[in-house]
């Protein structure tokens, strides 16, 4: 699907007001140490739900068609952009990007505890690749990975600027990697992409990040046997970032998904970004992953 289709359908539903999208959004940095962070303070996430939280009740005179696919605790109705064989292309209705989307697989009960597979990734990067700008893919896997529903899903926006990750954007060594507090492992891809390409990068980095991160945070005492590693997944065209996750947030305030490990924190108040900076932004990401000296 053409990118300028997808940004005109997610204006439409920002329009209707079924979207919740601030586009007096602020973009507000605060430097840590030797890291710049990047606070987007927007008022669409002060209703966004959690898994702690009941979702919104649906309104049964809004819609006629059901809310939720089976097993799903995500509304799809009235958010729907493309359907395929294995997923369904929605808008995000608590967005902090112009366009802001997430790509669901069509069965209900998957869950985001799951690692990705080959139909996922193929699905996403199909986004990526006809994205006519840069646009960024994650995934929070699990509850300690920063995930707030549990219907397995990725997220797609355009890719913000200067976070963590960007010295990736360069060919190998001409910039140096960013010194995080914790561990994450990274692949520049070379070549022609494929979705086996893309699986096997995956798997191969998966597989780094459960031997550092095994036995740390919820996983440890109460995943279900099929449960990947908490982690994080970021891909763009040029690169794939995968880092394991300990726990999902310090506090209620202070938690965060893929992106915000890479610096790029979402807030819906200056309050919360005030107990980031308490707190001391470095430091809590790196209890938030798994620690490593900087």
């Amino acid at each position: 699907m053409e990118g300028s289709h997808i940004l005109s359908k997610f204006d439409h539903f920002v329009d209707s007001g079924v979207v919740l999208y601030d586009d007096n959004q602020q973009i507000i940095e605060h430097i840590d140490g030797s890291l710049k962070f990047q606070f987007v303070l927007t008022s669409a996430l002060t209703k966004k739900p959690t898994l702690t939280t009941a979702p919104p009740q649906p309104n049964p005179e809004a819609t006629q068609a059901p809310e939720k696919r089976e097993g799903s605790d995500i509304s799809t109705a009235g958010f729907e952009i493309t359907t395929t064989d294995t997923h369904i292309m929605i808008a995000n209705k608590f967005c902090f990007a112009r366009p802001h989307l997430m790509l669901l697989t069509s069965d209900g009960h998957r869950r985001q505890y799951e690692p990705l597979d080959e139909s996922d990734l193929d699905g996403v990067w199909r986004i990526l690749d006809a994205a006519e700008t840069d646009y960024v893919a994650f995934y929070n896997c699990g509850r300690d990975g920063g995930c707030s529903r549990l219907h397995k899903h990725l997220q797609v926006m355009p890719l913000p600027a200067n976070s963590f990750a960007a010295f990736l954007d360069s060919p190998a060594g001409e910039v140096p990697e960013t010194r995080v507090p914790f561990r994450w492992f990274y692949q520049r891809f070379e070549g022609e992409v494929t979705s086996s390409l893309l699986v096997g990068v995956y798997n191969d980095l998966l597989e780094q990040a459960t031997k550092v991160g095994a036995g740390l945070g919820e996983h440890a005492t109460s995943a279900p046997p099929e449960a990947a590693c908490p982690h994080n997944m970021i891909l763009t065209k040029r690169w794939m970032v995968l880092l394991p996750r300990s726990r999902g947030a310090v506090n209620k305030e202070a938690g965060v998904n893929s992106l915000g490990m890479l610096g790029v924190i979402a807030v819906a108040t200056t309050k919360e970004i005030d107990n980031w900076v308490r707190l001391g932004l470095t430091q809590s990401l790196a209890e938030l992953g798994v620690p490593k000296a900087i």
